[in-house]
């Protein structure tokens, strides 16, 4: 069988591009000991008014500033994050729970029983910035 997902804009480029993402948050430090302590990324660079990190092999720009605005405000948040394996988002709660991470939506699992089951909750950097985090537990029929 064909992947259908093989052909289109990746086969223009000579390599494969990598994602990038920026954010804004006012206390960098607050930001690295986020990133880097409570979800394990690394730093790629830092500078004193902005971090890149390895956000999960994709590059996350943290620059000074004045953060997310509030959800009551954007209407419904902004979000990134990560589409993970069924038992990699349960030992992430897990560690989540450990280190005490408060949570913008907290753990849950919605049509359960059913071929779309899945998890998800969201947390917050120091920014206010939303990260999602995403598990099918069937993920070959999760999009049909």
């Amino acid at each position: 069988m064909v992947n259908q997902r093989s052909s289109g804009p990746l086969e223009e480029f000579t390599r494969r591009p990598v994602l990038r993402l920026a954010v804004s948050c006012p206390d960098l430090p607050a930001a690295r000991l986020f990133y880097v302590g409570t979800l394990g990324c690394g730093v790629l660079s830092e500078t004193a008014d902005s971090l890149v990190i390895d956000f999960f092999t994709c590059r996350l720009y943290v620059h000074r500033g004045p953060g997310a605005p509030p959800a009551e405000v954007a209407g419904t948040p902004m979000e990134f994050g990560l589409e993970t394996g069924w038992e990699d988002w349960h030992r992430a709660v897990d560690h989540l729970n450990y280190v005490g991470v408060r949570y913008a939506s907290p753990p849950s699992i919605r049509e359960r029983g059913t071929p779309r089951e899945a998890a998800h909750f969201s947390i917050a950097d120091p920014g206010g910035n939303r990260l999602g985090f995403t598990a099918w537990r069937h993920p070959e029929r999760s999009e049909k």
